[in-house]
């Protein structure tokens, strides 16, 4: 059965990184390695975001944050598990009526997933909490540097500030 990234996809897999095909493809692996956290400067989004920081949806503010992701595959699709520092966090991934979803807790992003370059360039199209659509614009980039997956996260308003912003760099560790 093709994974989940190979049926987003679909003959685009190929044009990956071999790399990201393995972060991609594998059905069980542990990456480990460094990131960078910011947060959005306005009080009520630092208010917020230690909110989701405490309710494990994201990571908190850091240099140099020591970062663990562990991807496993099932029958729904990939469970992602991050660990910044000491701050955990998880979500699933799934296939659903041909869109990708990530679910971490309330929050539900349908995402758009292209490559370019051996690239994997991802972008929000819906955003909701609980069901009810915000206004949210997520955007995401993997790519390789040799035996290193790098990676940028940024979430803001899709009219105006940043929210959050990290980007790191893992090796892979194992694959079970």
């Amino acid at each position: 059965m093709p994974s989940l990234y190979q049926q987003a996809l679909g003959q685009d897999f190929a044009q990956l990184s071999p790399l990201l095909q393995t972060l991609h493809g594998a059905e069980q692996q542990l990456w480990q390695g460094q990131a960078d956290v910011k947060w959005g400067k306005p009080r009520l989004i630092r208010g917020l975001l230690y909110i989701a920081m405490r309710l494990r949806l994201l990571p908190a503010a850091g240099q140099n944050l020591p970062c663990q992701v562990k991807i496993r595959q099932d029958a729904k699709g990939e469970v992602w598990q991050r660990r910044f520092a000491q701050n955990p966090m998880q979500s699933r991934q799934r296939w659903r009526n041909g869109e990708l979803w990530e679910q971490m807790g309330p929050l539900a992003l349908q995402l758009h997933s292209q490559v370019s370059e051996g690239q994997l360039l991802q972008s929000s199209q819906t955003a909701r909490c609980f069901g009810l659509p915000l206004p949210l614009q997520v955007t995401a980039r993997e790519w390789a540097i040799s035996d290193v997956m790098h990676f940028e996260v940024e979430i803001g308003f899709k009219k105006g500030s940043m929210i959050l912003h990290y980007t790191g760099a893992l090796r892979l560790v194992a694959e079970v």
